[in-house]
């Protein structure tokens, strides 16, 4: 009996990470085009329509994140921090459009995750240094330091993990408890309320735990950074 052993050099992709790349490619389009329409607005005329929209979004961003982190700090953390918001709100919406959503991926969540921790990572040997880091790992109280270091390794190991799984389980969660709800209304309220709750469903889900993990990443940002 032979064996035939097959390499591929290339796997087919999951729907969802079809539907990442399907966002990434769509939000890069669309920040390129308004970028190149704030360039050419004339500053004595007021503008319309969707870029007007956009200027709201990002002055309301700016407003909210800059009581958590300040001055050169924001400049340097604000871009990534927009693209989180933005991104996760449409990645756990992407139901709505036809796509699978990303983070129903444990794979996508967890990297998701692992980025945003290096995120973190940086900004603590940029604003903070090695030292200081070393030296918060060790714990207030030096005799007890031995036992205080392996607990704050743990603690910093676990964190991209504890992260991307909160992503992928608060959404999952969401998901389980939609089509539930979905399937019970589709027999009683009919089909039309059943996929309005369920849009409802999707939007609130998705849009809470984009928030919430915003938050979170601001917040850490925010503590890595307070010398």
């Amino acid at each position: 009996m032979r064996t035939v052993i097959k390499f591929t050099l290339f796997e087919q992709l999951s729907p969802q990470i079809r539907s990442t790349i399907i966002i990434f490619i769509a939000l890069a389009l669309v920040f390129i085009i308004v970028g190149i329409k704030v360039k050419k607005l004339d500053p004595n005329k007021t503008p319309k329509g969707f870029i007007f929209f956009t200027i709201l979004l990002v002055d309301g961003f700016n407003k909210f994140t800059s009581e958590y982190i300040v001055g050169k700090k924001f400049k340097f953390f604000a871009p990534y921090l927009f693209t989180i918001i933005v991104f996760l709100s449409l990645a756990n919406t992407a139901a709505l459009f036809g796509l699978a959503p990303p983070l129903s991926n444990l794979g996508v969540a967890l990297s998701f995750s692992v980025l945003t921790y290096m995120i973190i990572k940086v900004a603590e040997i940029k604003y903070l240094g090695p030292i200081k880091k070393i030296d918060a790992l060790l714990g207030p109280f030096k005799p007890i330091s031995p036992l205080m270091l392996p607990i704050n390794l743990i603690g910093e190991i676990s964190t991209p993990f504890s992260m991307g799984l909160r992503l992928f389980v608060n959404l999952m969660g969401g998901a389980v408890i939609a089509a539930m709800v979905y399937a019970a209304l589709h027999w009683t309220l009919g089909i039309f309320a059943g996929l309005f709750l369920h849009a409802m469903f999707d939007i609130f889900f998705g849009l809470i735990q984009a928030f919430v993990f915003f938050m979170l990443t601001t917040v850490n940002i925010a503590m890595a950074t307070d010398a």
